[in-house]
């Protein structure tokens, strides 16, 4: 294997609540071949949603990408496919701005994950949620423990 590859996935328990909690969830697999799952809650402070919790999946999973090796992004999140496919490119051009003139929910993640991209060759595709993909599972759980305010850091070898 000479690439990473990444699944990352969002959660938030009461979205659009007041009482609302997210958190994300990524698994890496280095192109050694190691893999890597992370999660975490999204600060307080910020904003307790699905769509915030996906992007910091990402830009977790991006800034751990230090070897200069493609990768390929697995989202559930058919956003965040598309923005990569051809957006981002379209509102970094237009000031951060979309079509209507406003910025991108979570501009200062979009601009981070801009960031991580320089000199990057990522590639994103969207997978169907909760159709059996083992590491998309795998995120979807972890998102589910970093919304429950926890933090994971596990090196592992998946069977899949």
């Amino acid at each position: 294997m000479n690439a990473y590859t990444i699944y990352t996935d969002g959660a938030c328990h009461n979205n659009g609540k007041p009482n609302a909690r997210a958190g994300w969830g990524a698994v890496l697999t280095n192109p050694q071949g190691d893999t890597l799952e992370i999660a975490g809650p999204v600060p307080e402070g910020q904003p307790q949603t699905n769509g915030r919790a996906e992007l910091m999946a990402v830009v977790e999973a991006l800034e751990r990408c230090t070897q200069a090796a493609p990768i390929t992004l697995n989202t559930d999140s058919a956003y965040i496919a598309k923005a990569f496919q051809s957006w981002l490119a379209i509102w970094k051009a237009k000031g951060w701005r979309k079509a209507d003139k406003k910025p991108p929910e979570h501009v200062d993640l979009w601009q981070r994950i801009d960031q991580l991209l320089q000199g990057k060759e990522v590639t994103a595709y969207w997978v169907k949620a909760h159709s059996g993909i083992p590491r998309n599972e795998q995120a979807d759980a972890l998102a589910t423990l970093g919304a429950g305010g926890n933090v994971v850091k596990k090196r592992c070898n998946l069977q899949v």
